[in-house]
């Protein structure tokens, strides 16, 4: 479907698109204009993949093309990111980050043959890494074969933003990502999202003041929690650092952010390979 774009209200914005009120029942996802072709139509999969997995997230209704940008139309739902919870309730910090380890505990339940493989995933990441030799991608390729392939679904880029908190239940957004593998990795993920991802540039200084001033705190109680319900060691989720740091150097990151992955990286390798 190819559409005008009109006056609708924005409502939210990402790194990747932008967020419109199309009606009172859906929403649109419009993605910037730079997006790889197709982005759209893959999202619009993984998220259907997971719903009728049985994932609490909004229903896929279209896919769509806007003013030449991709878009998708999705069940509208009202509630607030748990960031925008945190900030709101900071004394409800503790279980929110409880809260987040069982959503990706629930999450890693269900089963999905039909998604991208996260090895594979993993492995195109790796080799698009920026400013990395290529002898040193070759390792860490080498220490991703130790990867035990799973059909978990994994969400790929699970944290607060990507959870609404309605008056209901909360609802697990933003599929771009998402692949059937091993949850440790996935979790992996999250923990180094949490400890060193920068926000947006559209966030203003008071959300990241005080976003600096508890991501230390949620992350821990996060991480302690989900090893506690899956019965795991942090050691198990820590083994899976090195690829995951190095897959997310090939997306859009931050100096900062890309300082301290740099950092995870060379002090996960060899002296020979991390100089």
């Amino acid at each position: 479907m190819v559409c005008p774009m009109i006056n609708y209200p924005r409502i939210a914005e990402g790194g990747t698109a932008e967020i419109f009120a199309w009606d009172e029942d859906t929403i649109l996802k419009l993605y910037y204009e730079e997006t790889s072709p197709g982005e759209a139509e893959e999202e619009a999969i993984r998220a259907s993949i997971a719903y009728e997995a049985g994932v609490n997230t909004p229903a896929v209704i279209d896919t769509i093309t806007v003013e030449a940008r991709q878009g998708i139309i999705f069940e509208r739902v009202y509630g607030i990111t748990m960031v925008d919870a945190i900030i709101a309730n900071p004394q409800k910090l503790i279980p929110y980050a409880h809260l987040l380890a069982e959503l990706q505990a629930n999450v890693h339940i269900y089963t999905a043959s039909t998604l991208p493989l996260q090895r594979q995933r993993l492995q195109e990441q790796i080799q698009n890494a920026c400013g990395l030799p290529a002898k040193t991608k070759a390792a860490i390729l080498a220490d991703l074969d130790r990867l035990q392939d799973d059909i978990a679904i994994c969400h790929g880029d699970f944290h607060p933003e990507n959870i609404l908190i309605t008056d209901e239940e909360p609802v697990i957004i933003d599929w771009v990502d998402a692949t059937q593998g091993s949850p440790l990795v996935d979790v992996a993920r999250t923990s180094l999202i949490l400890r060193v991802s920068e926000l947006p540039p559209s966030a203003n200084e008071r959300r990241r003041q005080k976003i600096s001033e508890v991501r230390h705190l949620f992350y821990e109680a996060y991480l302690e929690h989900y090893t506690r319900i899956q019965s795991i060691s942090r050691e198990a989720i820590a083994r899976w650092e090195l690829p995951i740091a190095t897959a997310r150097l090939s997306e859009r990151v931050g100096t900062h952010e890309k300082t301290e992955l740099l950092k995870v990286i060379k002090s996960s390798l060899p002296q020979d390979l991390g100089d």
